[in-house]
């Protein structure tokens, strides 16, 4: 293997871990960053789990982009979404504007609700 092969320093796995082959299927880099449990909330969703990895897929002819990928149910789940670093970010931003929207109204009627009581 040449040093286009070499494990990026976020990659959890132990050096030389990649198996590709000349002409076959490529092989991953991978780092498990966070297995979120999440309870259940009734009516949406059961008791799960929410994975978020990091992956850059690798063949004999190239090494691709690392993604973020997301996905319920643990980590490798069929489910799991891929995201590119730029919209790995974006969606951060947007959950983050999102989480902020709803606290800033919840403050504000809570306020409102504290002077008129």
């Amino acid at each position: 293997m040449t040093d286009d092969f070499a494990c990026p320093p976020w990659c959890q796995q132990s050096a030389g871990h990649l198996h590709v082959e000349t002409d076959g299927p490529g092989d991953y880099h991978t780092a498990e960053i966070a297995l979120i449990d999440l309870p259940e909330i009734p009516g949406l969703r059961g008791e799960t789990a929410f994975a978020v990895r990091v992956e850059q897929y690798v063949t004999a002819g190239a090494v691709y982009q690392p993604v973020i990928s997301l996905g319920l149910g643990g980590a490798g789940e069929p489910d799991d979404d891929a995201f590119t670093l730029d919209e790995a970010d974006i969606l951060a931003s947007a959950i983050s504007r999102a989480v902020t929207a709803v606290r800033n109204a919840r403050t504000g009627r809570d306020q409102d609700d504290d002077a008129q009581g």
